[in-house]
């Protein structure tokens, strides 16, 4: 009888330590997945930055009529960040980005200390703070909110007009 427990035991802890060992296996890649979602953001938050900062000022070939129109920014940036990452008009989606939210964007003035660092800029730069959800794959209704991320970017506006600041 002694030895029928025992092996019971024993086949119970295997099939427990089997499930701990698969459900961490899933936590790493989906973590993995989301530190790379989370760096991919970053970069185009830089990138996006750059494009709107061209695209408004493409016909401005003087430095003179550089523009820096924060709101006109604003709104390419949303723009292809909708289309990079299939967002709505409300920056909600369907995928791994459950929705994000532009939590500041500003165009900072030389030595204006940055909210997010407090630390003053050298340069003017576009200031840019996104809050990304993320969607969990597993036990959604206990962990939802865990996956709430804040993304931080600053980019150098005097990289495009030597005259600025």
């Amino acid at each position: 009888m002694r030895n029928k427990k025992g092996n019971v035991l024993i086949i119970a802890l295997i099939f427990i330590a089997i499930i701990i060992t698969i459900f961490t296996f899933v936590i790493a890649v989906f973590m993995g997945h989301i530190n790379a979602t989370l760096y991919n953001i970053k970069l185009d938050m830089y990138s996006i930055n750059r494009s709107a900062i061209i695209a408004v000022n493409k016909v401005g070939t003087s430095i003179d009529r550089f523009s820096y129109s924060q709101k006109e920014y604003e709104k390419i940036f949303i723009e292809i960040l909708k289309k990079n990452y299939n967002l709505d008009n409300e920056l909600k989606g369907e995928g791994l980005i459950e929705y994000i939210k532009i939590m500041e964007y500003e165009i900072y003035e030389r030595r204006e200390k940055d909210s997010y660092t407090k630390e003053r800029h050298d340069n003017r730069v576009i200031h840019t703070i996104l809050e990304v959800k993320m969607r969990p794959i597993i036990l959604m209704g206990l962990i939802n909110n865990w996956f709430v991320f804040t993304v931080h970017e600053d980019v150098n506006l005097n990289t495009f007009n030597e005259k600025s600041g």
